[in-house]
């Protein structure tokens, strides 16, 4: 299978830059950490660190600010191929640990939980039991992972460059991690770095670690919950309008509504021999969406943040289509980029819900049944859409 214009064997193959690994790494974290979920409530934490720092002869030059390699939100214009190398060119440093010990952390969480809480990137030596091995994964969730090994010490050999909400934060041992969570946020914290911070234990009564797949998940959850409770006092949105996005073969349609808050979440992935696989959630103010998923706050999140922005509430529709081109999943990342960046393209206005279908149709094949379609359209519209 090809992807873009390299075979998928091509395109990891010429995504690892790293030399021959060693036991002793010194580099930069971006920063960046992550925890398994694998064996919960026993877990692998630990940082991820570039060891590429000061040889950019390693990386290409626009690449070669370690900060990048954690920084979703800058991705949009690199290339499959870059991001695929930011990412596998980070050394994941693992040690075993229960999820209940960041209540009284050793010194390798200790280390970890400092790191996670900087907001520039920090030089480390890590010390592996075996040289790590040069692997790739990949994960609807997750950003790309590259190689890992077991980590037998972590020092940090420079001060960290911490926000002082979040040390004042992480010092705060009274306080929920939800509103620890919401209180960054308003201070301008990243979602991501709010995320590191919650999946190592840093915040709230009862510190946990979560594995970070949990984590991005209920960041997402927390903070557009928080959104949510100031969207539904907003007057509603004037009018019926389309938004549109793509990249990476993620094609999206959101649709915006003039109506009392709503949030509908259509998946469609296509195959090569043409098979559909659709995922369908839809939230109001009596429905909830039947499980977590990852992609559904993603969204949810982005577009929560736009009606904020905007002192408006609406019935959205955001609608998913996934090509055979995405071969490679790079993480939910994308689907929170993609819906924050539709939002900043000139919108498509309609006279009516029902042209706005129209138009959706001419590029993408929404299902007419639909959660969000039965909820919120009369059957006659319904009618008009098939």
């Amino acid at each position: 299978m090809r992807s873009g214009n390299l075979t998928r064997k091509e395109l990891l193959l010429n995504s690892f830059k790293l030399g021959r690994l060693e036991k002793d790494l010194f580099g930069a974290t971006p920063p960046s950490t992550f925890v398994g979920r694998f064996g919960y409530p026993e877990v692998l934490a630990g940082p991820l660190v570039s060891p590429i720092v000061g040889e950019p002869a390693l990386a290409e030059p626009a690449l070669a600010e370690p900060a990048l390699a954690d920084t979703p939100d800058k991705w949009l214009h690199f290339s499959r191929e870059q991001i695929i190398g930011l990412r596998s060119n980070l050394v994941r440093s693992n040690f075993k640990l229960n999820v209940r010990d960041a209540q009284d952390p050793d010194r390798l969480l200790m280390e970890t939980q400092e790191l996670a809480m900087a907001a520039l990137p920090v030089d480390v030596e890590v010390r592996f039991l075996k040289p790590p091995k040069r692997t790739l994964r990949f994960d609807s969730v997750l950003t790309p992972m590259g190689p890992s090994g077991t980590v037998t010490d972590i020092e940090i050999v420079e001060n960290p460059h911490v926000p002082r909400k979040v040390d004042m934060l992480a010092d705060d041992r009274d306080i929920k991690a939800a509103e620890a969570a919401t209180i960054l946020y308003e201070d301008s914290i990243s979602p991501y770095q709010i995320s590191r911070l919650l999946s190592v234990g840093t915040l709230g009564k009862k510190r946990l670690i979560v594995p970070t797949r949990w984590s991005i998940t209920a960041t997402d959850s927390i903070l557009g919950n928080s959104l949510l409770k100031r969207v539904r006092s907003y007057p509603e949105y004037a009018d019926v309008q389309l938004f549109i996005s793509e990249a990476f073969g993620n094609h999206f349609e959101i649709l915006l509504i003039p109506r009392a808050y709503a949030f509908g979440w259509t998946e469609m992935w296509l195959s090569e021999a043409g098979k559909v696989e659709i995922g369908d959630l839809y939230e109001d103010a009596i429905n909830k969406p039947g499980y977590m998923d990852g992609g559904y706050y993603a969204a949810r999140f982005s577009a929560l943040e736009f009606l904020d922005q905007r002192r408006r509430q609406a019935a959205i529709y955001v609608m998913r289509e996934v090509k055979p081109t995405y071969d490679i999943p790079l993480g939910s990342w994308v689907i929170r980029e993609l819906v924050k960046q539709a939002f900043f393209q000139q919108p498509l206005t309609f006279e009516s819900i029902a042209d706005a279908l129209r138009s959706v149709r001419a590029r993408v094949k929404v299902p007419a049944n639909t959660l969000f379609l039965k909820k919120q359209l009369m059957q006659t519209n319904l009618a008009q859409f098939s």
